[in-house]
């Protein structure tokens, strides 16, 4: 929804409007990356604890996009409080062969070669490849790293009354990782900005706030509750396999009629018993069924992480069916605090999110709409941008469906 600047008059009033249908137009048809990118970065968000969105103008498509980058992928150091007053940001990049051609094509990047990519994996891509299932092999692309540093440049100084300050200016330099050249170093200041602020060009999703830059996700606070529980999980499944399929010592002179396959349901075997009875000739290792004890501290492992994490489960079977309405929406609202508090910070990233969003419709796309709106004509885009203010709709307070 779209929130009127200042004093609201008629004009205003009519551009709210059309800024609340535009944006919801960007969203939901022109930006067909905008959902399946959003979901993507919440699914991480989870895990992880923190996820960044990349919001910039394309000049391949011709519009303004929001791509989901991992939080391994943008790299801040640990000391900043944010990405406004953080040193440097370094996003890592990977792109292949044609596409970098065609960008140095464009003049996007420097036309220079670069040779064949640097087949080469960090630690941290290995560790995923191996979490989720793939064959850490080596990426055949190029690896580039974009970051926003302050650069005192030669011949681009900062300037005062006609004399050089020496104060370091916003750039984004974009190295290629493998041969280290400079393929770009772009301004990334408003040309008309005396004040020579750096712009945002990323927003950063957090789950749980951490002690420096990075959050905390589900990996740092259950992780050990996760481990222990998959321990002892396995442990149970080996001894039941065990227990059931049981192996042992046989006498030599013990013959079976043919192989040693197991016995099927319903199947008698001749054997050939030497002296005695079989039960002296075979004698089945001492396995144990499933321990009672390591079953129990599973289940408190796992309902301690429950509790630790926030997501404990409503027992419904403690309240009574005369409860009023009020105190079941207490009940809700108690257990949902954590993820309420969650769904706060979301609520927060997603408006400067949509803020950043909104500049760069206003600067870079065509100054007219590409439809014919209820109120107003088709040239009154940018001015219309201007007058108002773009805030997400949910509400972070709401902790079920009803409210």
């Amino acid at each position: 929804k779209t929130k009127i600047i200042g004093k609201e008059t008629p004009e205003k009033k009519d551009a709210a409007e059309r800024v609340q249908e535009d944006m919801n137009y960007q969203l939901t048809d022109v930006m067909k990356e905008y959902r399946p990118e959003h979901e993507r970065m919440l699914w991480g968000l989870g895990l992880a604890g923190n996820a960044f969105k990349k919001v910039y103008f394309d000049p391949a498509l011709d519009r303004q996009v929001s791509i989901y980058a991992p939080a391994e992928d943008v790299v801040v150091p640990y000391g900043a409080s944010s990405l406004a007053d953080a040193e440097r940001i370094t996003h890592v990049m990977r792109k292949n062969k044609n596409d970098l051609k065609r960008l140095q094509h464009e003049g996007f990047y420097r036309d220079i070669d670069l040779g064949e990519p640097t087949q080469t994996m960090d630690e941290v891509e290995k560790r995923i490849a191996e979490k989720m299932g793939f064959r850490a092999t080596q990426d055949d692309r190029f690896k580039l790293l974009e970051m926003q540093v302050d650069l005192d440049l030669k011949g681009y100084e900062h300037e005062d009354d006609g004399e050089k300050t020496g104060i370091a200016l916003p750039y984004i330099v974009t190295i290629e990782k493998g041969t280290t050249n400079v393929l770009a170093i772009r301004r990334n200041w408003e040309p008309d900005d005396e004040m020579h602020q750096k712009r945002t060009h990323f927003v950063h999703y957090g789950y749980i706030p951490g002690f420096g830059f990075y959050n905390f996700g589900l990996v740092h606070l259950i992780g050990a509750f996760a481990k222990s529980g998959t321990s002892i999980l396995r442990q149970l499944v080996d001894a039941g396999t065990l227990a059931n399929l049981p192996g042992g010592f046989k006498t030599r002179g013990l013959r079976t009629k043919g192989d040693d396959t197991p016995i099927s349901p319903g199947e008698f075997r001749d054997v050939d018993v030497p002296s005695g009875t079989m039960r002296d000739n075979i004698m089945p290792l001492p396995y144990k069924e499933p321990s009672q004890v390591l079953a129990a501290l599973l289940n408190q492992i796992i309902d301690e992480g429950r509790k630790f994490a926030g997501a404990v489960e409503l027992q419904t079977s403690d309240m009574s069916a005369q409860a009023p309405v009020g105190t079941t929406l207490a009940i809700l609202e108690r257990q949902l605090k954590t993820m309420s508090a969650v769904q706060s910070r979301i609520h927060y990233s997603m408006k400067q999110e949509f803020k950043l969003l909104k500049v760069i419709i206003r600067d870079y796309t065509p100054p007219t709409y590409s439809y014919e709106p209820e109120e107003g004509g088709r040239r009154a885009k940018q001015s219309d941008y201007d007058m108002v203010d773009i805030i997400p709709v949910s509400d972070p307070n709401a902790a079920t469906m009803a409210q």
